[in-house]
């Protein structure tokens, strides 16, 4: 698998298109690896798609997967609208997950790696330039912390905490993987009271329910993670209810 990994990279490192390499796949090989790239703009997002597409080592074996290109190769963009991100995820020689990633408003190496939120995959490899950017700060022992360059963290509206935290539970999958996240953690915990303090300034039912449901899931999620940073074991169950109540938010 080591081997396919850097032969995707390879690839990637080959297509005439304004993206980069970034994510897990440069933190050195570890079994259950992917390879993310990412697009600085629609028109190469579709070139490394149509490359992908008629490159028999790439195929898509998921239905949601297929969908969502199909939805994009008809030029249904509602994903995309909503959300402001669109992922498409391809198999190379069935075995390999690779990620194409168009992230609006992500238009450079630094916007994309600046909005990750761990400082160990805060680096990338720019295609066109062949320059690579490190934003992590390489703290020993697989130490990891927040990265320190996503706006996200300082804000204190609302819903761009609650966008945030949808990457919570790849702090758990990174510590199975032998790194420390519990930096990130403590930091989630906070943002997330940040949340359970939140005062409506606004006289509006509709938000005020919203509000409630918000806050009820934060401190459920923030409880869950609380015992996590003491014992560091959550179930499945657990992070299936992190999901759930996150989504709700």
């Amino acid at each position: 698998m080591e081997e396919q990994i850097k032969q995707i990279i390879d690839w990637a490192k080959k297509q005439p298109v304004e993206g980069c390499i970034t994510g897990s796949c440069l933190l050195g090989y570890f079994e259950g690896q992917d390879v993310d790239v990412f697009a600085y703009t629609e028109k190469a997002f579709a070139a490394l798609i149509y490359a992908m597409i008629y490159d028999d080592k790439f195929t898509i074996q998921d239905s949601l997967e297929e969908w969502k290109l199909n939805k994009f190769l008809t030029k249904d963009k509602d994903g995309l609208g909503k959300i402001g991100i669109l992922t498409i995820k391809f198999l190379y020689n069935a075995a390999v997950p690779v990620n194409i990633v168009y992230k609006r408003n992500c238009t450079n190496l630094f916007s994309v790696i600046s909005s990750f939120d761990m400082d160990i995959i805060a680096k990338g490899y720019d295609i066109k330039t062949g320059k690579s950017l490190d934003l992590s700060e390489n703290l020993p022992d697989k130490q990891v912390t927040w990265n320190k360059w996503n706006t996200a963290y300082y804000s204190e509206e609302i819903w761009e905490i609650s966008r945030l935290l949808r990457q919570v539970v790849r702090c758990v999958k990174y510590h199975r993987r032998g790194f420390n996240t519990d930096l990130v953690v403590e930091k989630y915990i906070s943002k997330l009271g940040d949340l359970m303090n939140f005062e409506n300034l606004f006289s509006s039912a509709e938000f005020d329910a919203k509000l409630k449901v918000t806050k009820e899931n934060a401190k459920i999620v923030k409880d869950i993670f609380e015992v996590w940073l003491q014992t560091h074991e959550i179930t499945d169950e657990e992070l299936d209810l992190i999901n759930v109540k996150i989504k709700e938010m």
